[in-house]
């Protein structure tokens, strides 16, 4: 009995797998394109036949008896003894160029005039030693200022204010109704300024000190004179304070 024959089917593939497969084959071409290009390269055969250099040291004196002796024709040259030859460092001795500093050339000195020759008249007598010089007298230094302060009856010009010198009058003693009077020393320099002052009597002491020495301080003065030239002087002046008689206004 014959049965009938059935095909197998495969089952639908889905768009998915589809792309799948496709780009599996895809990326396998690419491998098998790759693989056949590369190809590995042979290595350098070595080459047997290049050209070596070969050195050999030969001593001074075997190279000149090979220089002297040349090789008889047809015949083997004597072998000559060749001595080791020894390496010797070089005498000279291999230096640098050291820059050396430029001297300057020796400035052009005249030459020395000759000595005029010796009169033999004046050599022949015996020298004559000069007694040194004396020592001149030591001369007295005098300064050109006068710093002596003379009085009132040393001078030819007495000084004199330049202006009025009014003190002013104690407010307590003003209140107290107090008068008094005191004696004042002046020291005045040769341009007539006042250098020093001071009271040498008071009555009442204490009272009218400080005004009077206050107005006197500042004061200016013709300086005074003597034998025609301003010089400093030592003045004394009393000062009056009268409570009746004083301006007050």
């Amino acid at each position: 009995m014959n049965m009938p024959f059935e095909e197998p089917t495969l089952p639908p593939i889905s768009p998915r797998a589809q792309r799948v497969l496709v780009a599996g084959w895809i990326s396998l071409g690419l491998h098998a394109a790759l693989i056949a290009l590369v190809q590995v390269a042979p290595p350098a055969p070595v080459s047997l036949g290049e050209t070596v250099i070969e050195a050999r040291l030969v001593s001074r004196q075997a190279a000149s008896v090979a220089a002297v002796q040349p090789p008889a024709t047809g015949a083997n040259p004597p072998e000559v003894p060749t001595e080791t030859p020894r390496l010797v460092p070089s005498e000279a001795v291999d230096m640098l160029p050291v820059a050396r500093p430029q001297v300057a050339p020796p400035p052009d000195v005249p030459p020395a005039p000759a000595p005029a020759p010796a009169d033999p008249v004046a050599s022949a007598e015996p020298a004559v030693a000069v007694p040194p010089p004396a020592p001149a007298p030591a001369t007295a230094i005098t300064s050109a200022v006068d710093l002596t302060y003379y009085s009132a009856r040393d001078v030819d010009v007495h000084p004199r204010a330049l202006h009025e010198v009014i003190p002013v009058y104690p407010a307590d003693a003003d209140r107290r109704r107090v008068s008094g009077k005191l004696r004042l020393q002046l020291k005045l320099q040769a341009d007539g300024r006042v250098s020093d002052l001071e009271v040498l009597s008071a009555s009442p002491p204490g009272v009218f000190d400080e005004s009077a020495l206050q107005a006197f301080r500042t004061a200016r003065f013709a300086p005074a004179q003597k034998n025609g030239r301003p010089v400093r002087a030592l003045v004394q002046i009393e000062v009056v304070y009268d409570w009746a008689g004083q301006d007050r206004r």
